[in-house]
């Protein structure tokens, strides 16, 4: 390509007629942009168009974009053509003083395929505009973005700067320091400074003595080096008493006192150094760098718009774009919506201590921001939760953090009115980028600092607010949620006339509470007065606090223009409510100290509740002893259930080890994490209790349980969350009949969860777990604990340099961006023109344990399994079956498929075998080798799985195996059994290697047998392992296998002794998506957990055994993958041709100046 690019603003010469060089230039310009191979920039034959008036958003053919660039000229600062496939990799003035600067303004060099080149350019290139009128005559003005232009070109000059004289191609100073960066202290191996220099230092030795100087050092030169990528932070001084933020006009240094409280805003004793040493700071990392940078990256702008094209209108919902707070957004600014690559963000904040446990309690309060633009499996990623501020310690700020909130919040403003200018990667252009804040996420007590209304007292409820019927205890002198929600029922519910099983003689007649909306609460808002933050905020009391209301502050976020038309302010976290929920419950049943059905809840049982036999003696031998409960265990009970914890095995990656928490000599279980309770509420809840408690008390904690499953499945519908918001409130009320009331503020807050799940979508987005994690990574930043905020601050920045690199040598080296999660695998290596049967899905565990000769018995089963679950094979199965099953029933048919479909399709295969037929089907009809290998494992669908002989004796338990199989009616049902062995069949006959992996396993009885009773109601399943599956069907193919624990109950009930109950599990790294949104994934579809759960059933059945149904045949319809039918685009009609005006003479002189055309 030519250099010069003055031609493209030298249009018209001074007779008004088109200059030679323009119509030359655009010649070439047209046969650049039309010879590109790829469809992001030529498709079907059109480009976009660069001329003033389409500014590269329309596409045309050759002859229109010639035309439009004739009469309108080329867009300003248009110098690289990035939209049509160049590549820029230096822009450099090329004239000298005095000659004129249109003679030669650019000169732009092409780029090879050179990722850290793209890294580059990324970082700083496009946070540089040109700015140039259409004469040229004036030049090029730099904008800065990343940092002035002497650092963008020094690290281009160590992007070209080889390694070492005779390198490879590529190697250079800048690529090798990246990958070091990728591998420092603070990242992927947490390799010490002092290793850091040791290695630089034996570098350097190696290298040649002209070389080394072209290395760094030491680490603190290379990260002196690769600041530049760095999008820094700033900082500010903060009153030591929290009340004031030095920041705007006070940031200067000459403000040396708080004027709000008097305090002082250095340190005494540097005065005489010169030094401002401040008390106390704030760590402010502005979010717009960090926002315009996942546009400039080419590995991330793309998933930018995802929410916008994969949104999909099934009823399912994976994510926040397809709820109704995102939806209700929409419609209200739609101006906003109207371009998909405005941000949507998440804020959360919670205070953690980053030197562990220590005997002087410090609390750092850290806040982030989460970008909900991205897909599911990017949007909670560590790597996309931003650090927006660091608060430092040691106490909370309380609800006072508004006063550092004030940078987020102003530039939050910034974006919403006037948005910044950014450059979009994936589409070449400039645009106006803009982002709201959509919600906050924290706990409880987080709630209340950041919403302004006090989560403590009688109207701690952020949604009763002033209808709250909580009253206070007045023995255990603690608020109680108790007989609050026989409101929420429907008017004609039993429940609500009971005068004896709630408070005692009392009706329900009151409706629910209205849900204020957020105009409603705005005016509220309005209405309370300002107060000052700090240490006189603690002495100011808004009138009517804790009687009509409980608002301590109007909140900062109140000044963002549309908080009060979002759905959903600030969520309820999930996370901490049903921990709260699991200990009040499992505590009060195992009777441990923890316990709330304590004397003093007795007592206030007998003021409230009609419940004699459950009230303190006062005269007798038990006089001041509570009786026993009915929803209490005894002693060899509990010890039964510690027994069972102790003992149980989870898949790897499933759960931690909850054995540890266990203490068999004080019969308790206690420290245990907010996940171990996730995972006893949702899974185990109902099966440590069952028989132990009567069926009453059982049935509400199983409700529970189902209840906290559904809130948190991935997958949510609108109608299940409807459901559910009835259901949760009855079960409840049925809570209240059992318990004394203690019931609190976590308890009542679950009857709201239905409804943010349902307007807000999956409680994945919306809770504290990514957030936790992400503070868990924090406190391994800390390195100086003198100045643990700082530490943090620093690091986290060369974290963001190190990700950002990472994701420009992908595939040469492991990074933190192509970290593949716990038993997660690729796809196996695909032979060339192979069956889909060969296409194996997963990956052995260790190297070959064995190999072994199949029985007679083995191979026919196995040959027959793969020609069942061979997507190729369909039409001969049809062929078979209306050549030699006519007239028969399905069980029939499926017996002769048993019995003669091998062999007839060898017959029929072989027949033909030198007519052209496909070799692959010649090898499958020759069958496999009778020499097979075995593995002792397999990492498949996100699972592990272990051959049940080699996990036997591990802590985890990796052998249950689950299938859902398609029978001889129209049921389905699921196949339980234990994996045996992991079998590789080879086929040979073909130009490549062929294998089949299967499974071996030993399933269980399938209803109507005895050995398996399945409670649909509470979706339990009980199998008798000393009764298996009579016909002779052991295999499956690995990507139909589904991941199942087996445990026995901890009850010695004679019903169920020798009985263990199946528990299925869910791949972690597995992410849900509609129909609409996987068709949009060129990847093969995963194979997900089907772990929907089931709303409450409107029936009161309990114990429900299928119908009779013929055992499986083979197949499995989990799998059967329909093929998506083709839709064929509608020719585009075409464009009138418009007259070549560089060919006709006559245009020389008749050509018309674009001032004096009209369109």
């Amino acid at each position: 390509m030519m250099g010069d690019r003055g031609w493209m603003y030298h249009r018209l010469d001074d007779n008004g007629c088109y200059t030679d060089e323009f119509k030359i230039g655009v010649e070439s310009f047209l046969d650049y942009a039309f010879s590109q191979s790829n469809p992001e920039f030529c498709c079907r034959n059109q480009i976009k168009c660069p001329c003033s008036k389409c500014m590269n958003q329309e596409w045309h053919r050759r002859v229109t974009v010639q035309y439009h660039l004739t009469k309108k000229g080329f867009m300003n600062g248009y110098i690289v053509w990035l939209a049509h496939g160049e590549q820029p990799v230096r822009m450099r003035q090329h004239h000298q003083w005095g000659e004129s600067s249109s003679a030669a303004p650019f000169v732009v060099e092409e780029q090879g395929n050179d990722p850290i080149r793209d890294m580059v350019m990324d970082a700083n290139l496009h946070g540089m505009e040109f700015n140039m009128n259409e004469q040229a005559s004036e030049e090029p003005i730099f904008e800065e973005a990343m940092g002035d232009a002497k650092e963008f070109f020094d690290l281009l000059e160590a992007a070209n700067t080889p390694l070492y004289d005779g390198c490879d191609d590529g190697d250079t100073v800048l690529k090798w320091v990246s990958h070091f960066m990728n591998a420092n202290a603070k990242t992927l191996y947490n390799m010490s400074v002092a290793n850091w220099d040791y290695m630089l230092k034996c570098s350097r030795r190696w290298m040649k003595p002209e070389d080394r100087d072209r290395i760094p050092k030491d680490f603190y030169s290379a990260k002196k080096m690769m600041r530049r990528f760095s999008l820094g932070y700033k900082k500010y001084d903060v009153c030591v008493n929290n009340c004031f933020l030095y920041y705007g006009e006070y940031e200067n240094k000459n403000y040396f006192a708080c004027p709000i409280c008097g305090e002082p805003r250095y340190k005494q004793g540097h005065e005489q150094q010169n030094q401002h040493i401040p008390r106390k700071s704030l760590w402010y990392l502005p979010i717009t760098p960090r926002l315009k940078r996942l546009y400039m990256c080419r590995k991330t702008a793309e998933h930018m718009i995802w929410h916008r094209n994969c949104r999909g209108v099934s009823e399912k919902i994976v994510h926040p774009a397809g709820a109704e707070a995102w939806k209700h957004f929409d419609r209200t600014y739609p101006d906003f919506a109207s371009d998909p690559r405005n941000v949507r963000l998440g804020l959360c904040t919670d205070g953690f201590t980053p030197f562990g446990y220590t005997s002087t309690p410090y609390s750092c309060w850290p806040v982030f921001l989460t970008v909900y633009n991205l897909p599911p499996a990017m949007c909670m990623k560590p790597e996309s939760i931003f650090l927006s501020l660091i608060i430092q310690g040691p106490q909370s700020p309380g609800k006072n953090i508004d006063v550092m909130l004030r940078p987020l919040i102003d530039e939050l403003k910034e974006l919403w009115y006037n948005g910044v200018k950014t450059y979009d990667s994936f589409r070449h252009e400039y645009f106006i980028m803009r982002a709201a804040l959509m919600w906050t996420i924290t706990d409880f007590p987080g709630y209340g600092m950041l919403s302004g209304w006090s989560t403590h007292g009688r109207l701690s409820c952020p949604y009763c607010q002033d209808n709250s019927k909580a009253f206070h205890l007045p023995n255990g002198r603690k608020i109680s949620f108790f007989d609050c929600h026989r409101q929420f029922l429907p008017h004609d519910h039993p429940f609500r006339r009971n005068r004896n099983d709630f408070k005692k003689g009392h009706v329900e007649n009151r409706a629910p509470p209205e849900r204020l909306s957020g105009d409603d609460m705005h005016r509220q808002i309005e209405q309370l007065p300002d107060i000052l933050f700090g240490k006189p905020s603690q002495r100011q009391v808004i009138e009517g606090f804790g009687h009509w209301h409980n608002w301590v502050k109007r909140s900062i976020f109140w000044e963002l223009p549309y908080w009060s038309t979002n759905l959903i302010r600030h969520n309820l976290d999930v996370m901490h409510c049903e921990k709260n929920f699991f200990y009040n419950i499992f505590h009060t049943v195992m009777d441990d100290p923890l316990t709330k059905d304590n004397l003093k809840a007795r007592m206030d049982m007998e003021l409230y509740c009609n419940r004699p036999s459950l009230c303190i003696p006062e005269t007798g031998s038990n006089a001041g002893k509570k009786p026993n409960a009915t929803y209490v265990l005894n002693r060899e009970q509990r010890k039964s259930v510690c027994q069972w914890l102790k003992n149980l095995r989870f898949p790897d990656g499933f759960a931690s080890n909850i054995s540890r928490c266990v203490n068999m000599q004080e019969v308790k279980v206690s420290g245990m994490k907010s996940h171990d309770c996730h995972i006893f509420m949702q899974s185990l809840l109902p099966i440590a209790f069952r028989d132990f408690l009567p069926k009453q008390v059982w049935e509400a904690l199983t409700e529970i349980s189902e209840f906290f499953r559904a809130l948190c499945s991935p997958t949510i519908r609108v109608t299940d969350m409807e459901i559910w918001h009835g259901k949760i409130v009855e079960t409840i009320c049925q809570l209240e009949r059992i318990f004394p009331p203690f019931f609190d503020s976590m308890e009542h807050l679950a009857i709201h969860l239905p409804y943010e799940a349902k307007v807000g979508g999956p409680v994945q987005f919306r809770w504290m777990y990514p957030f936790e994690r992400r503070m868990h990574g924090l406190k391994s930043f800390v390195k100086n604990k003198a100045r643990a905020e700082g530490s943090i601050c620093e690091n986290y920045i060369m974290s963001e340099i190190s990700y950002f690199i990472s994701l420009y040598f992908q595939g040469e080296v492991e990074t933190r961006g192509d970290h593949i999660p716990r038993n997660l695998v690729g796809l196996g290596p695909f032979a060339n023109n192979s069956l889909s049967i060969f296409n194996n899905i997963g990956k052995p565990i260790g190297s070959l344990q064995q190999q072994r000769v199949l029985t007679t018995e083995e191979r026919n089963a196995a040959m027959y399994y793969v020609l069942m679950n061979c997507e190729e094979l369909k039409g001969w199965i049809e062929v078979f079956e209306e050549e030699e099953c006519q007239n028969m029933t399905p069980q029939q048919i499926q017996m002769k498929r048993s019995n003669y479909l091998v062999s007839w399709f060898q017959k029929s295969v072989l027949r033909d075998e030198f007519d052209g037929i496909d070799e692959n089907l010649i090898c499958l009809a020759h069958g496999p080798s009778w020499m097979v290998s075995c593995y002792k494992g397999y990492w498949v669908n996100g699972f592990r799985f272990h051959t049940a002989s080699y996990g036997r004796n591990k802590r985890t338990m990796n052998s249950g195996v689950c299938i859902t199989g398609t029978t001889g009616t129209e049921s389905d049902l699921d196949f339980y059994g234990l994996l045996q062995e992991v079998i590789e069949l080879q086929y040979v006959g073909s130009r490549y290697r062929q294998t089949v992996v299967l499974f071996k396993c030993d399933w269980y009885e399938i209803p109507p047998a005895r050995g398996i009773v399945i409670d649909r109601k509470h979706r339990l399943v009980d199998i008798n392992p000393n009764r298996k599956l009579r016909s002779y069907e052991p295999f499956i193919l690995t990507s139909q296998a589904k991941q199942v624990y087996y445990t026995p109950y901890p009850s010695h009930n004679s019903n169920r002794k020798g009985w263990i109950a199946a528990l299925k599990c869910k791949a972690k790294s597995i992410i849900e998506m509609t129909d609409e949104q996987e068709e949009q994934h060129d990847d093969p579809e995963p194979i997900f957990q089907d772990d929907d759960p089931l709303p409450p059933q409107p029936t009161e059945t309990d114990l429900i055994f299928y119908q009779p149904i013929q055992h499986t045949d083979g197949t499995v319809s989990a799998i059967n993958i329909e093929e998506d039918e083709e839709l064929e685009e509608d020719e585009e009609e075409e464009e009138e041709e418009f007259e070549d005006y560089f060919t006709s003479e006559e245009n020389n002189i008749e050509y018309i100046s674009e001032n004096d055309s009209s369109d």
